[in-house]
């Protein structure tokens, strides 16, 4: 699933947050051959305090929290890297809590082509485990408009968690905040980001080519994907074909897939002739939650440090 995003893009693949809707003609994702590092890269200088740990649980493809919000609840909550903001909730959620609504923002489609406004509220206090938030301005909308995809109350943003080290550890199914740092970048585990608009982005080669991609874990459809631009620079190894659509907040896009010769690598990790999608409509590469569901990823927002530890066996 790609849910769109609640607040505004200023370009790029982010603008599939709409995947609920995608029909595939077959499932996306990688034929993959990982080169595993050890369960631990480099530690940090100093030991990290845990905060909060609580279960991550698969409803359905989505991965998802208990949260409660103003003493209420539990309610499910996905955790989505690729969203800016510090939270989304459903429009049905927000008017049984009553939340007030205290403004609006505009949530593009991410190809500069379409926006809408989007009423925001405010929580007073969010609970994820031990941590608690407080005064959360959340945007709001029907996030369960395709019947296909399993219910969600509302996502997390990553923003909301710039205090913390967030870990998401899919293969464990945890989440942990803690206080402290990563270690040092080495290039392997540790990989240096880029924040620009709000989400974490690394770098991501096929063979000799380099490229900067969104780690979205709100992708809960696609492996790896890609502008049409970058894919007529690879060599394939199949014929392109359509897989389904894509429908945004205020567009739809087709969605294609293709086989690569070339080795794609993220950090020491590599995948071997990886299927990719792609389309005319995206500008930015994106890297979805069925790559990243195969590790423990920590991320480290003060220092723009992320983690990938993938578990041996």
């Amino acid at each position: 699933m790609f849910q769109q995003k609640s607040f505004s893009k200023a370009k790029g693949i982010r603008m599939l947050r709409g995947l609920l809707s995608l029909l595939l003609g077959c499932a996306l994702g990688l034929s993959a051959t990982f080169t595993l590092g050890s369960r631990e890269s480099a530690a940090a200088t100093r030991p990290n305090t845990l905060v909060a740990e609580v279960p991550l649980k698969f409803n359905g493809p989505m991965p998802v929290v208990e949260v409660i919000i103003n003493g209420k609840g539990p309610f499910q909550f996905g955790i989505d890297t690729g969203g800016e903001g510090q939270a989304r909730v459903d429009s049905a959620l927000v008017e049984s809590l009553g939340l007030p609504k205290v403004g609006q923002v505009m949530a593009a489609d991410g190809m500069g082509r379409n926006s809408r406004a989007l009423d925001t509220v405010k929580i007073e206090s969010l609970n994820l485990g031990d941590a608690q938030f407080k005064n959360v301005v959340a945007a709001t909308r029907n996030y369960n408009e395709n019947p296909r995809m399993p219910h969600v109350d509302g996502y997390l943003g990553f923003n909301l968690f710039v205090d913390y080290l967030l870990t998401l550890d899919y293969p464990a199914g945890r989440v942990r905040l803690e206080r402290g740092e990563l270690a040092q970048p080495d290039g392997a585990n540790i990989l240096s980001y880029q924040a620009a608009h709000g989400s974490p982005s690394v770098e991501l080669s096929f063979g000799e080519l380099k490229v900067s991609a969104h780690m979205d874990t709100g992708n809960l459809v696609g492996a790896v994907m890609l502008p049409s631009s970058v894919v007529s620079k690879l060599t394939l190894t199949s014929e392109p074909r359509v897989v389904g659509r894509a429908r945004t907040a205020t567009s739809d896009v087709e969605i294609r897939e293709v086989s690569v010769k070339e080795t794609m690598r993220l950090g020491r990790h590599e995948f071997q002739q990886p299927t990719v999608a792609f389309s005319d409509m995206f500008h930015d590469a994106n890297i979805g939650l069925r790559l990243l569901k195969n590790f423990a990823l920590t991320f480290d927002q003060k220092n723009r440090r992320v983690k990938f530890i993938k578990q041996a066996g």
